[in-house]
């Protein structure tokens, strides 16, 4: 029987041994392409554009990003809730996806689409739209994020899948660096950003309805039912599967400190090729060396996997990114070629940790289920993108804080202490923080027999 067509019972992972048609695999990575178009698009430029466009001081638009962050901690775990118990009535995840889609790009666009040197009238739109932009992003991302552990329960065929959905959010991210920066030169200030902001939303909306189209999700055979729990109760429910879950709260943790480490990268890349390097003809070049590796790197490191493990692949990932966060912070300001390869060995480490990432949180959910009989599907996913959001705001909110507190003021001299804090924050921090993210990782408890046992066990029960 073809994947697409058969449908599994109520609490059951996904198609066990199947391998998705080449399109659907293709589909999936479409989606992510098109979230990395408008996630990455926000940081890299959104921050710059706040304080060098819209003339707001770093602090606040450090606390925009803030606010950001605390209402994802509001509205992802109700989002995620509502889309797992929506899921279980209508069986799909992708109608979801479908009405997201457009909003996710018009939101985008209304980043960029404010007025500037308008002072407190400028800083209250920009954190309206901001938080509309997130409302939208939270409803997209709920329903995409869960479909890996509908598709298949192979965990090699979860590590292909995640490969590709990491080239396409490479495929993005590089779209963006070099699309916007191009498109701005088209228009003075504000202006070039709204023409690119229209053009990437514009993209980002059809990659995502492309993927709700094509990727052809099984049915859960219990449509039509409800959850036998409240709403306050499902919702609820994830602290203690948290809780009891000991490998999802080590990847929760991973997650956190990577997206912590990738935001002061990207938050301050801009201002290190425009204050430290002095360069700032390199920033199409510098945007793109990183986002180029992952493209290739990513299915390699989703071989390696299938080689070896994901807990090993992930350790040697972090390890190369560390490696290339030292060399950028060390050479920015007296080598820009080498800092500029540097940026491409970033890319070649930090890719197999989402590839890891993603693939191993479909794995925890089965060993969730097969330790409490629960299966927590879309509410884990949202639960990991809410520390991904969240946690990406903190970043910003460091970031911004922190160069406010050097001294760093936009159109004035740049002092010394801020120049350190650019380079600090972009290289020599992140790259701390790896190593940190290898040694929590080391014991990692499922590997490729582990979690064939929890298959096993999960049969035997009938989950």
């Amino acid at each position: 029987m073809d994947i697409a067509q058969s449908e599994p019972a109520q609490g059951q992972s996904g198609q066990p041994g199947r391998s998705l048609a080449r399109h659907q695999k293709l589909a999936y990575g479409s989606g992510d392409l098109g979230f990395l178009l408008v996630w990455q698009g926000c940081a890299l430029f959104l921050l710059y554009f706040y304080t060098e466009i819209l003339g707001l001081q770093a602090w606040i638009a450090g606390a925009i990003y803030l606010a950001g962050m605390v209402w994802d901690s509001v509205s992802d775990p109700i989002v995620a809730t509502w889309a797992e118990r929506r899921a279980l009535r209508t069986g799909r995840y992708t109608p979801i996806l479908t009405f997201a889609a457009i909003p996710v790009g018009l939101a985008y666009f209304a980043l960029f689409a404010l007025p500037a040197g308008q002072g407190g009238l400028t800083a209250c739109l920009a954190l309206v739209s901001h938080l509309l932009f997130r409302t939208a992003y939270t409803f997209a991302s709920m329903a995409y994020n869960a479909l890996p552990a509908r598709l298949t329960s192979d965990s090699d065929a979860r590590s292909s899948l995640s490969g590709i959905r990491v080239v396409g959010a490479a495929l993005g991210g590089l779209a963006v660096a070099l699309a916007t920066p191009a498109l701005v030169e088209t228009q003075a200030g504000a202006n070039g950003y709204r023409i690119a902001a229209a053009c990437v939303g514009a993209l980002a909306a059809v990659c995502l309805l492309a993927c709700a189209r094509f990727v052809r999700e099984p049915a859960l055979t219990v449509s039509g039912q409800a959850s036998r729990h409240s709403f306050g109760t499902d919702l609820l429910e994830i602290t203690g599967h948290l809780a009891r879950n000991r490998p999802l709260r080590s990847l929760m943790l991973v997650m956190a400190l990577g997206t912590v480490s990738y935001g002061f990268f990207t938050q301050n890349l801009l201002y290190v090729i425009t204050h430290v390097m002095q360069r700032p003809d390199l920033t199409p070049v510098a945007l793109a060396a990183s986002a180029v590796t992952v493209i290739f790197a990513a299915p390699a490191w989703s071989a390696l996997s299938q080689r070896t493990s994901k807990r090993l692949t992930m350790m040697i990932g972090l390890v190369v990114t560390a490696a290339g966060y030292a060399a950028f912070a060390a050479t920015a300001g007296a080598a820009p070629g080498v800092a500029l390869a540097a940026i491409g060995l970033i890319g070649l480490g930090s890719a197999a940790i989402p590839v890891m990432l993603w693939s191993m949180l479909p794995d925890v959910i089965d060993f969730g289920q097969a330790q409490d009989g629960k299966r927590v599907e879309a509410r884990t996913f949202g639960l990991a993108t809410f520390v991904q959001k969240t946690t990406a705001g903190l970043a910003a909110l460091i970031a911004g804080g922190l160069l406010s507190l050097s001294g760093y003021a936009a159109g004035e001299t740049i002092p010394d202490l801020a120049l350190t804090v650019m380079t600090g924050l972009s290289g020599w921090a992140p790259a701390l923080i790896m190593l940190v993210i290898a040694w929590l990782i080391r014991d990692y408890p499922i590997d490729r027999k582990a979690h064939q046992n929890i298959l096993d066990q999960l049969t035997r029960s009938g989950d």
